[in-house]
């Protein structure tokens, strides 16, 4: 461990050292019913925290603090201002980027390497990026067809308070996707950390009151995702729903908010396929393939869990994908030189594990990997191989549904037609890849692939910019870019009478 995180622990310790509090309309307060959770790290099973459970009534609390922000110094506060205490945001959490590094670590079982210069300066940038938007959300002037003396514009307005909901692989990257939007665009917000997650999230909070931003602008409710979740997406007072997790638990937002027609926003599951072409630089394809997949123990929603290879390069993609396998440290998270650390739950590598299980059943072959780790260093913690599957297809388990860890499927392909017929035949369309060195091949691809992100010759690399989209069952609306900030507001049209 550096001695710079080192610095940082003393900190953590004593953030650690009292039950975990909810941050309603400015102030921590425990939840009405008294109970409690703990959160477990996930590298070694042990107990690092107590958390305050919620239930409907702290929801209620935090909806009517919301709302009184919404309607009284919110709503007076200038777009410069929000702008303003949004970058504030951002300095803080980068003057204490080294605490958030290490609780993010031991929170969710994250590699440090990846919690400190993936998730937390991502979550930096993204609070820059929205920062720069809160002042330049526009409507138009419309010239009025029928003639006469008539003025016609748009303007955009917040939508009001909105129930945001974060999914447990990123903790504080999430929940900074689901405050910097709204935020800028003037709304106020109900955040709910993931259960198994909370830690950053109420970390954040505290920079959040530091930053000065007015009570019950931002409002932090923890506890299960089934009694708060449903708390929220069927409070009437409430106006917008974004949600990030699986697709079973976005089809049950959407019943659930159309009682009372929530605008929503579903960033949900995925089972992304990634194709190779013998034409691509092969070395290139292989490493961002592998990156692609085993990135964060595979726990990402974009991961590209479905390789294609054609069967031109695929004994050759096969051995070196094996090799890198096989080389890959999993082990202590906190260990700089780990690249791959545990899953985030016992329960959870318990469905990893029976996924490949089943795979074998269907007639699968685990090419490398698929077991569990227990040596004395990693004791206690929810660690498995990089796993690598072969000899399944389309109607195997393991290829059509999301595992969210570290297995990936290979499959060989013969042409282009074929493959993107295969990389089609799934209820998902969240992210794909194509890797080749023929740009008209590319662009067929990337025109016929069912899915709101296509990478070519690269895999996961993202910018706040460009919008993160789902297409089938993978989502519904947009994160990231002007498309992400425009889902929290809602259009006014105005007519004037100049005469």
């Amino acid at each position: 461990m550096s001695k710079l995180l080192e610095v940082h622990q003393e900190n953590v310790a004593k953030f650690l050292s009292s039950t975990k509090k909810m941050l309603i309309n400015g102030e921590w307060v425990p939840s009405i019913s008294g109970k409690v959770y703990e959160s477990i790290n996930p590298a070694n099973g042990e107990v690092i925290a107590k958390i305050y459970a919620g239930d409907k009534e702290d929801v209620d609390r935090a909806v009517r603090a919301a709302r009184a922000a919404f309607k009284g110094p919110w709503s007076s506060t200038s777009p410069a201002k929000r702008s303003k205490l949004l970058n504030k945001l951002a300095d803080l959490l980068e003057q204490r980027s080294e605490e958030f590094a290490y609780l993010e670590t031991i929170d969710g079982g994250i590699t440090i390497n990846f919690s400190r210069y993936g998730f937390v300066p991502s979550a930096i940038a993204h609070l820059r990026y929205y920062a720069g938007w809160a002042t330049q959300l526009t409507g138009q002037t419309i010239p009025f067809s029928t003639g006469g003396n008539l003025h016609a514009y748009t303007k955009r307005d917040p939508i009001g308070v909105c129930g945001q909901i974060t999914s447990w692989n990123i903790p504080l990257l999430g929940a900074i996707w689901k405050l910097a939007a709204p935020l800028a665009a003037g709304n106020t917000v109900i955040l709910k950390p993931s259960q198994q997650t909370t830690l950053t999230a109420l970390l954040l909070g505290e920079l959040i009151r530091d930053a000065g931003f007015p009570d019950g602008v931002v409002n932090i409710v923890t506890g299960s995702g089934g009694k708060i979740g449903e708390a929220i997406t069927s409070h009437p007072d409430i106006d917008k729903i974004g949600f990030t997790g699986s697709t079973i638990v976005g089809k049950g937002i959407m019943k659930s908010s159309a009682e009372t027609l929530k605008k929503v926003t579903l960033e949900l599951g995925g089972k992304s396929p990634n194709i190779i072409f013998a034409d691509a630089d092969l070395e290139k394809a292989i490493k961002g393939s592998f990156m692609g997949m085993f990135t964060n123990q595979g726990q990402v929603c974009m991961a590209g869990s479905r390789l294609y290879v054609e069967k031109k390069v695929y004994n050759l993609v096969i051995e070196k994908l094996v090799e890198m396998a096989l080389k890959m440290k999993v082990g202590n998270p906190l260990d700089p030189t780990s690249q791959m650390g545990p899953l985030v739950s016992k329960q959870h590598l318990e469905t990893v594990k029976n996924y490949i299980e089943t795979a074998k059943k269907e007639g699968a072959k685990v090419l490398v990997g698929g077991n569990t780790l227990h040596d004395s260093e990693l004791a206690g913690g929810n660690y498995l191989q990089p796993t690598i599957l072969i000899d399944l297809d389309e109607n195997c388990t393991a290829v059509k549904e999301e595992i969210f860890g570290p297995v990936l499927c290979v499959m060989p392909f013969e042409d282009i037609d074929e493959v993107i017929g295969r990389a089609n035949f799934s209820e998902y369309g969240l992210a794909s890849g194509v890797w080749t060195k023929d740009i008209s091949k590319a662009f067929k691809v990337i025109n016929s692939l069912e899915a709101g992100t296509v990478w070519v010759n690269t895999y996961l690399n993202s910018d706040n910019a460009i919008p993160l989209t789902g297409h089938k069952q993978s989502g519904i609306g947009a994160e990231m870019g002007y498309p992400g900030i425009e889902a929290y507001t809602k259009t006014k049209s105005v007519v004037i009478n100049l005469d």
